[in-house]
């Protein structure tokens, strides 16, 4: 393959007149694989002038873009880079959550089986020692109601007793009065 040097004012009529032609192929078309370029075909350049006199103010203006475009890509790339950190930084703790939990699932089962049954033991003994107490007092209790009825039939005796014994004199007094009735008939009689 042949290379031909292109001349800097070939270039610069190329470039500024926005439009090459390559190979005979008209502006804006495509090449496809395998096509040729052949720079023997091109027009001549015309000569055309450049006015360098806007140049160094666009040059200015060209360097302070690219000064700023290239600090702000830094601190992009900068951000990037911490981010791409904090990713892998949480991955990891991420990994090691999933491991920690997964270890604890492991264990879990059991230990949680064993907490459950101690407590479970625990609250039998404590029903069983309820129960039992339970008895005991209901045994009290039926002792003290035992002990309250014959209290009250203590209690209540004498008072009756009283009551029956002065029914019992009544009913004497009113025997012997009628037998004095009675009697004295019987003398006067």
């Amino acid at each position: 393959m042949e290379r031909r040097r292109i001349t800097s004012a070939a270039r610069r009529s190329y470039i500024s007149s926005g439009e090459m032609m390559v190979g005979g192929l008209a502006p804006g078309r495509r090449l496809g694989p395998g096509t040729r370029l052949s720079l023997a075909r091109m027009p001549p350049p015309l000569p055309t002038r450049v006015d360098f006199s806007l140049a160094g103010a666009l040059n200015a203006g060209f360097k302070e873009t690219r000064a700023s475009e290239r600090a702000e890509m830094m601190e992009l790339n900068d951000r990037f880079a911490s981010y791409i950190e904090k990713v892998r930084f949480l991955e990891q703790q991420n990994k090691a959550l999933a491991a920690e939990l997964n270890q604890l699932r492991a264990k879990e089962p059991t230990k949680l089986a064993d907490v459950y049954q101690a407590e479970l033991r625990e609250l039998r003994l404590r029903l069983d020692q309820l129960t039992a107490n339970s008895a005991r007092l209901e045994v009290e209790r039926d002792n003290l109601a035992q002990d309250l009825g014959t209290v009250r039939q203590k209690n209540v005796s004498p008072h009756s007793r009283l009551q029956d014994e002065t029914n019992l004199r009544l009913e004497a007094e009113n025997n012997l009065a009628a037998y004095r009735q009675e009697a004295d008939e019987a003398t006067l009689a």
